[in-house]
């Protein structure tokens, strides 16, 4: 029997078979413990630096407000709720221990973490914590107890299951010792994977850990970076500002001034953040003499915990410049309780100026105003005397009748001479309208500087087409006071149209006769007008002499044509000639009031505008003007055949 050697071969094998397994479990368990001592120890850091973070955020508007009693207490409390706080202590930005709760601990058995709080860039304190590890080392313990428990009982298990197992099989044949240790490998190959899958398990365990702290970093981070682009935002807003803005904290101290306010008041900002409101000289009276807190307006605009905007009030300057100022208090509300104030003021001396000098410029434009207006009313007085002179001279020559032979001759006279006249009244009229208008601005406060200029550049127009023309006028009632006639007089009848126009015509001859020009009119012989053919009788005068000031040079001969029909209800009256046109730009000013191409040679401007004021208003018809360069001008009318009854029609100024 070959039992007691055989026995003692596999006690050795198994021996040597459990001190590799064992040195194997060993070193799994140590790399196992490593791994988790570095995860429990990472994630406890950070955690630590959460709660850090957390504590920055808080202590920013304290730190702020400089409440340090505020921040003392939230350390000592934080402290005291976490026992795995050794030290924890707020430093300033030189090194020094602002606050500090401490707690007595093994030196090798902590681990230090810190945390800047920044505001604007600028460092305000550092916060500091020491944390022990002891629960993290109580963890590793127990980790390491369980692991080289399991160790030695698997280690224990597979050796006395391969000793009984070689035991049985010591005295069988060789085939079946072979068997059975083959079968004993796979057992221990079995629990060799059990052991993997649970290392496998464990490991992703803790990847799933390690990932959702990953997760809740990477949170953290974009909330941060959120944070930090509305402060950003924040910081360019106050900066941007033109206003001068300032913050007010509940007992009055400036927490923060922007950039525009710093610069009005001509302060650095270390000299104001963290003063009273009242530490230097803020809120003045007009006289520069400082406010006390009871009664200085921004005091109590804050002190009232609503949006209050003051009225025109003064501040002083670092230099003690007093300035004039407009603000408004608006209060910082966080639930119902109130903050803070923010406070935003502007700087109005320039606009205080601007106002004194328009007050300035508003007298002198009532009194050259008054001045024009006495002026006005003096050539208004010799305007009406004229008229007067023309209209008695008018009576004389219709009742007397001894200038009938001259009648042609009077008529075109009459035209002369309404033309400067006309020319007077409406310069006169235009100017009063725009007197009224310039009075009303300045009677409600809305009058400009360009208002001013443009009616003062109006008024000596005025008054120089006003005195050429009734010089003009007065010159040529001196020379033909008894030739004067009225055309535009009459009022409204029935009349044949082609035979009253041959009557106009024939008024127009000495005008016609020396320029070579022909005048055509094309017009049924039966075709009556129940109108007013005084304001007809105008409208051809003023096309014929319009046509002939500017539509021919020289000696130049033209074709002149009246086309007169009826449309339905409708005259279509047509005047044309074959002269040298316009532009398009002068067709659309032809009917402007004063706007003439030949002023140099009398041209008043007036003419085509009195065409249209007689063909809307008179007529109660709208008129078209066609032309184009080197084909010659059309005016085409077109208004009612019958004046309705009952109808008031104004006349032409």
């Amino acid at each position: 029997m070959q039992s007691g050697p055989l026995q003692g071969r596999y006690s050795k094998a198994v021996m040597a078979f459990m001190a590799v397994l064992l040195f194997f479990m060993v070193l799994g368990d140590i790399i196992i413990a490593r791994h988790q001592r570095n995860f429990l120890f990472s994630r406890a850091e950070e955690q630590v630096r959460r709660d850090l973070q957390l504590m920055a955020v808080n202590f920013l508007e304290p730190s702020l407000k400089y409440d340090y009693d505020w921040i003392n207490g939230f350390v000592r409390r934080w402290g005291e709720e976490h026992p795995e706080v050794v030290r924890l202590a707020a430093i300033d930005p030189e090194g020094r221990d602002l606050f500090a709760f401490s707690r007595p601990a093994e030196a090798a058995k902590v681990f230090l973490v810190e945390e800047k709080v920044h505001f604007q860039g600028k460092k305000l304190l550092t916060l500091q914590m020491v944390a022990s590890s002891g629960e993290v080392d109580a963890l590793l313990r127990k980790l390491h107890w369980q692991l080289g428990l399991a160790s030695f009982f698997l280690t224990a298990i597979a050796g006395i299951a391969l000793w009984f197992t070689l035991r049985r099989i010591a005295f069988a044949p060789l085939e079946k010792e072979i068997g059975l240790r083959l079968e004993t490998e796979q057992k221990l190959a079995a629990a060799h994977h059990r052991l993997e899958e649970r290392v496998r398990e464990r490991t992703a365990d803790l990847e799933d850990a390690n990932l959702l702290l990953q997760k809740e970093v990477a949170v953290r981070h974009a909330a941060e970076e959120q944070f930090a682009r509305l402060h950003r935002e924040y910081e360019l807003i106050l900066k941007s500002a033109g206003e001068g803005i300032y913050g007010l904290d509940t007992e009055g101290r400036i927490t923060f001034v922007n950039l525009a306010g710093l610069q009005i008041l001509g302060y650095d900002e270390a000299e104001l953040t963290g003063k009273h409101l009242h530490d230097f000289r803020h809120h003045v009276r007009w006289d520069g003499e400082p406010y006390g807190r009871e009664d200085c307006p921004v005091c109590v605009a804050y002190g009232e915990g609503r949006k209050k905007r003051g009225g025109e009030s003064y501040f002083a300057r670092k230099d003690g410049a007093v300035f004039p100022v407009e603000f408004v208090c608006t209060p910082l509300v966080e639930g119902e309780t109130v903050m803070g104030t923010v406070v935003v003021f502007e700087d109005i001396t320039v606009r205080k100026q601007a106002e004194r000098d328009l007050l300035a410029l508003t007298e002198t434009l009532e009194r050259r105003v008054m001045e024009r207006t006495a002026r006005l009313d003096a050539a208004n007085l010799e305007l009406r005397e004229t008229l007067g002179q023309l209209e008695q001279t008018q009576a004389q020559l219709v009742q007397s009748g001894k200038m009938a032979a001259l009648g042609d001759l009077v008529a075109g006279v009459a035209h002369e001479i309404n033309t400067p006249v006309g020319v007077g009244v409406t310069a006169a009229s235009h100017l009063e309208n725009k007197t009224r208008e310039i009075v009303l601005l300045y009677g409600e406060g809305r009058m400009k500087r360009g208002d001013l200029d443009r009616y003062l550049a109006l008024c000596q127009d005025a008054a120089r087409l006003i005195f050429s023309n009734l010089h003009r006028a007065a010159e040529l009632i001196r020379s033909f006071k008894q030739v004067a006639v009225d055309q535009s007089g009459e009022g409204r009848r029935t009349f044949r149209v082609k035979e009253y126009l041959a009557e106009v015509c024939l008024s127009l001859r000495p005008v016609l006769k020396n320029t070579g020009h022909r005048l055509e009119i094309s017009c049924p012989e039966d075709l009556e007008l129940n109108s007013y053919p005084g304001a007809l009788s105008q409208i051809v005068t003023n096309f014929i002499t319009n046509s002939l000031t500017h539509a021919y040079d020289g000696d130049q001969a033209g074709a002149l044509l009246v086309e007169i029909g009826l449309e339905g209800g409708n005259v279509r009256f047509r005047y044309s000639d074959d002269g040298k046109g316009m532009t398009e730009d002068l067709v659309s000013h032809a009917f402007d009031p004063f706007f003439t191409t030949n002023r140099e040679k009398g041209g008043s401007g007036l003419g085509l505008h009195i065409v249209y004021n007689l063909v809307t208003q008179k007529l109660l018809g709208s008129i078209t003007c066609e032309s184009k360069p080197g084909k010659g001008t059309s005016f085409v009318l077109l208004f009612p055949a019958a004046i309705p009854g009952g109808v008031s029609h104004g006349g032409v100024s």
